[in-house]
């Protein structure tokens, strides 16, 4: 794989699971705003939006560079806003991990384009 082919792919990994990370806090907003028929619809949602950010976050830690330990803090704080049935969400933290993970794969991405 070029250089060029292997940034592009890390790029599109980051954002794939970014993406995920923010479809999974809108479900959980839903779920807090009262949006699903009843617990069970929310739980499959839940499921669901879960199964795709650890998807697109398993490409990430497949490979074991760059901002793995960021992703796995985004994990955290998305499992953490579901807790208790997603009563007591933390946004603020899940908006700082993500936060993190942004600047981290930033950052990886302006040293791939640094070395060339």
């Amino acid at each position: 794989m070029d250089d060029v082919s292997l940034y592009l792919a890390r790029r599109d990994a980051y954002a794939a699971f970014l993406v995920a990370a923010d479809a999974e806090s809108h479900v959980a907003w839903h779920r807090v705003d009262g949006r699903y028929a009843d617990e069970s619809a929310a739980v499959a949602a839940v499921d669901a939006a879960y199964a795709a950010t650890r998807g697109a976050f398993t490409v990430i830690e497949v490979e074991g560079i760059g901002p793995v330990e960021e992703g796995h803090a985004v994990l955290t704080q998305l499992a953490a806003i579901h807790k208790g049935h997603g009563s007591n969400p933390d946004w603020k933290a899940f908006k700082g991990a993500r936060e993190e993970f942004l600047r981290a794969a930033t950052g990886c991405l302006q040293a791939m384009r640094d070395e060339r």
